[in-house]
């Protein structure tokens, strides 16, 4: 496809990458003042990451905290879903779909007639 002149400005060879990959080199942390009375950078209002006892888990302790709501929610749903019977749910239902308009209702399908 390209004749002899053409290829003169193509460089051969493999691709080479802007930097070598190296997860074993570490960043120095700086030394933080500590303030008097002890206390620390999260009680000061700049959200961090904590992390707990568990080593598995890598979620913040914000993340637990909106899971155990999450749970709680969903238990006090399910608490007031079994309180009440099938038929209360189909009578619900039911009254629902009377109140809305009837340009939401399915066009009947029907075969031949």
């Amino acid at each position: 496809f390209l004749s002899a002149p053409d290829m003169e400005n193509v460089i051969g060879g493999k691709l080479k990458l802007k930097k070598p990959l190296q997860s074993n080199i570490k960043k120095k942390k700086k030394a933080r003042k500590s303030e008097e009375g002890g206390s620390s950078s999260a009680a000061a209002g700049a959200p961090e990451a904590d992390y707990d006892d568990d080593p598995l888990d890598t979620r913040t302790s914000y993340e637990k905290k909106w899971d155990e709501q999450i749970k709680k929610l969903d238990s006090k749903n399910a608490k007031v879903k079994a309180q009440q019977s099938h038929r209360d749910r189909i009578n619900e239902f039911n009254d629902k779909l009377s109140k809305l308009s009837e340009h939401n209702d399915i066009p009947r399908v029907a075969g031949g007639a």
